[in-house]
């Protein structure tokens, strides 16, 4: 960049720099090492699936955490038998019944998971979530939305 003006450029370069450097400060690659951080955490009695819901779904009953619960549905984030993706896992209370849906992709923000009568979707922290909401989605966790 040449400027007519001294001083100028190193001032612009300065200020996109600093500009880039505050949006990457809060976009959603932080809330996918959040999700990350979460199973680096001890698993807790509440994380654990039972051993006939564990024969339902393709994850590792050693990671699965509890992302939280809502009209009869419990959900966890979980890793998948090959440690490869990252899943979500809904869980029929009354029924013991569970689906899951896995992503290879770093950011799983936008993956669902449905059995039917609810449906669960992956929301890192960081994610514009208004039109989401738009579209009836009901934010329920840090990672977690449901509609």
């Amino acid at each position: 960049m040449t400027s007519a003006v001294p001083g100028t450029t190193l001032r612009a370069g300065v200020t996109v720099v600093l500009g880039a450097a505050l949006l990457t400060a809060c976009t959603p690659s932080d809330g996918v090492q959040e999700l990350e951080s979460l199973f680096d955490e001890e698993q807790q009695a509440e994380d654990v699936l039972p051993v006939a819901v564990l024969d339902e779904v393709v994850v590792d009953g050693d990671t699965t955490r509890r992302l939280g619960a809502d009209d009869g549905a419990t959900f966890y984030a979980a890793r998948a038998n090959d440690g490869a993706s990252t899943c979500l896992v809904l869980v029929d209370d009354a029924a013991g019944e569970a689906v899951s849906s896995c992503t290879m992709t770093p950011n799983p923000t936008g993956t669902e998971v449905s059995n039917g009568t609810g449906k669960a979707m992956f929301v890192v922290p960081g994610t514009d979530f208004t039109s989401l909401e738009q579209s009836g989605w009901t934010r329920l966790g840090d990672f977690l939305a449901v509609r």
